[in-house]
């Protein structure tokens, strides 16, 4: 992830007009959680093209990160009502209405998150957390045994990239 925020960067600083490299730097700097760089550079794809749907879902994931929670849940909804089964803008709508303690509502997102992204071992483990709290034990079990597989199947895969690459742990060839 380190080597795609400095290629990006440089990408950026090469040409600076493209929103995509932006919005593909903001997702690599949240991805870091390194939400506090990711905003600006978010900031600027949103000033090129406002209604731009990975920019608003990455910029809602960038200010959840950094607890501003009324900008974060603005823009996920500005991201779901152009494309209602986004992954990263259900999972942070969820979220944020997680940290609200409206757990009915942050379940139907993140179930939205898990359909969408169904790969992805975060919305699952955010759901037990919302079973939890809405008093389902046998649901926040089912998805955190989910949450769980995912996990190992991520990072099998990383293993297997690892291998096939020669690439280290630490990031070098072996």
């Amino acid at each position: 992830m380190l080597a795609a925020v400095d290629a990006l960067r440089e990408a950026d600083r090469l040409e600076p007009s493209r929103t995509l490299t932006l919005v593909a730097l903001g997702i690599a700097l949240n991805n870091r959680k390194m939400f506090g760089e990711a905003k600006p550079v978010l900031l600027r794809a949103l000033a090129r093209e406002p209604e731009n749907v990975e920019a608003l879902a990455a910029i809602a994931e960038a200010e959840d990160g950094l607890d501003e929670l009324e900008a974060a849940d603005m823009h996920a909804a500005r991201a779901i009502a152009q494309a209602p089964a986004h992954p990263t803008a259900n999972l942070v709508a969820g979220m944020v209405r997680m940290k609200g303690n409206r757990y009915r509502e942050a379940r139907i997102a993140l179930e939205r998150a898990a359909a969408a992204d169904p790969d992805s071992p975060k919305a699952y483990y955010q759901l037990s957390l919302a079973w939890a709290r809405l008093g389902d034990t046998a649901a926040s079990a089912r998805n955190l045994e989910i949450y769980r597989e995912k996990l190992r199947a991520m990072e099998a895969r990383i293993e297997e990239l690892r291998k096939a690459t020669g690439v280290s742990r630490r990031g070098m060839q072996r």
